[in-house]
C-alpha cells in the first residue's frame, strides 16, 4: 500500500515536471517568432497574372534551420477551371482546373528590394521549392520561410515560380 502510493507521488512529480519543462520550450519557441506588424502584402487578390487567389498571407520573424527568417503563411486558392485551365495544360478541353505551382517571396523595405533567399525547401526538384497541386476551388496554407538578416521589412510579394495543369517536371 505504502509502495503504491509513493509511486503515485512520484509519478505526479515527475509529470508537472514534464510540464513545466515543455511549458518552458514553448514560450521558447513562440518567442522566437516576432509578428512583423508592419509587413504588408503587396499581392491582394490574385497573384501576378494567375487565377491563384491570395486569400490572406500572414507575416513573423523567426527561424528556420538555424537561420533568421521573414516567415509568411498565404492561403492561396486555386480559381483555375475546366473552362479556364492553367497555362501549359497537358488536357485542353478536358481539363479538370487542377494547378501545379511553386510559391516564393520578395521582400522590401524603405529604399528597395531586401537580398534574401528563400530557404522553404532548400534542393527541392525542379522549381527549388515545394510544389503545391490544388484542385479547382481548392484552397492551401503554405510557409515561404526567406531568410534574411534585415528586421525592417515593410512589405512583401508572393511569387509564383512555375504554374502548369500537370505535376511540373
Amino acid at each position: 500500500m505504502k509502495v503504491s502510493v509513493i509511486v503515485i507521488i512520484a509519478l505526479v512529480v515527475i509529470a508537472s515536471i514534464v510540464a513545466a519543462l515543455l511549458a518552458i520550450n514553448l514560450a521558447k519557441l513562440t518567442s522566437n517568432a516576432v509578428p512583423a506588424a508592419n509587413a504588408q502584402s503587396d499581392n491582394a487578390g490574385y497573384v501576378n497574372t494567375s487565377r491563384l487567389f491570395l486569400v490572406s498571407a500572414k507575416a513573423t520573424y523567426g527561424m528556420h534551420n538555424g537561420q533568421a527568417c521573414f516567415i509568411i503563411n498565404a492561403t492561396v486558392r486555386n480559381d483555375y477551371t475546366a473552362q479556364q485551365p492553367p497555362p501549359m495544360d497537358n488536357f485542353p478541353g478536358n481539363s479538370s482546373g487542377t494547378a501545379y505551382f511553386g510559391l516564393t517571396a520578395k521582400l522590401y523595405d524603405k529604399t528597395g528590394l531586401i537580398a534574401s533567399s528563400d530557404v522553404t525547401s532548400p534542393g527541392s526538384a525542379p522549381l527549388g521549392v515545394t510544389e503545391i497541386g490544388l484542385d479547382s476551388g481548392q484552397t492551401y496554407t503554405v510557409e515561404i520561410d526567406m531568410a534574411t538578416s534585415s528586421r525592417n521589412v515593410d512589405n512583401y510579394s508572393i511569387n509564383i515560380l512555375d504554374i502548369a495543369g500537370y505535376p511540373i517536371p
